[in-house]
């Protein structure tokens, strides 16, 4: 049984939500909350594996309580479910600690899936947010010092930040899904990096214009 909380302050938005997380078998919703306070108090309270966070609520953004979630529970996974599709919401929210970005104009099935995606470890985006990253990386210039990554180890970051699994990945370089969890770990340590979406946003922002050479 996969537990689940929703964060969103809209209250026909919040209800078909968790309607809908209630109506698959393995998937259960645990709390249903409309503010960043709520949230604060009932996820710790729930312990829900995955949050469905919206990024307007009333009280905070989105961003500022997934970062103050993750920090109280750094095994849990936020997946993102906004209208927002900026390029820098999005890096921020993954800096926060999410681990997808979902926008609203969802199917039924997205939203399950994207859970199902996070629980398996990978980054579930919406096909036009996957696009956004990739451009923001292709528009990005060489960084300014050596990162450290070999080739393939860029190019594997690169299919990170597309919200691939390590079956995915391990697919499109065509090597093998253990392969993939090496070079994994051997990015995480060269990034000073404990998960996936920081070894993305921690490599973007090396990329930044002006990014300092002694970051």
């Amino acid at each position: 049984m996969t537990t689940v909380a929703i964060i969103e302050d809209n209250n026909t938005t919040r209800a078909m939500l968790a309607e809908l997380v209630d109506s698959q078998r393995e998937y259960r919703c645990v709390c249903a909350c409309a503010t960043s306070q709520e949230a604060l108090i009932a996820v710790p309270k729930h312990q829900p594996d995955v949050v469905l966070m919206d990024i307007h609520l009333p009280d905070e953004s989105g961003i500022a309580c997934t970062a103050r979630l993750t920090r109280k529970m750094p095994e849990l996974q936020v997946i993102m479910v906004t209208v927002y599709k900026d390029a820098d919401l999005i890096f921020q929210a993954f800096k926060a600690g999410a681990c997808g970005y979902i926008l609203k104009r969802f199917r039924p099935g997205e939203i399950i899936q994207a859970i199902a995606e996070a629980r398996a470890g990978g980054a579930p985006m919406t096909s036009e947010i996957a696009r956004m990253i990739v451009r923001s990386f292709r528009a990005r210039p060489a960084p300014p010092e050596p990162s450290g990554l070999t080739v393939r180890e860029e190019e594997i970051l690169m299919l990170l930040a597309e919200g691939l699994s390590n079956k995915e990945i391990a697919q499109r370089a065509n090597i093998s899904a253990g392969t993939v969890r090496i070079h994994l770990e051997n990015m995480f340590k060269k990034l000073h990096v404990r998960s996936r979406t920081e070894a993305v946003v921690k490599f973007s922002r090396k990329s930044e214009p002006g990014a300092s050479r002694h970051s």
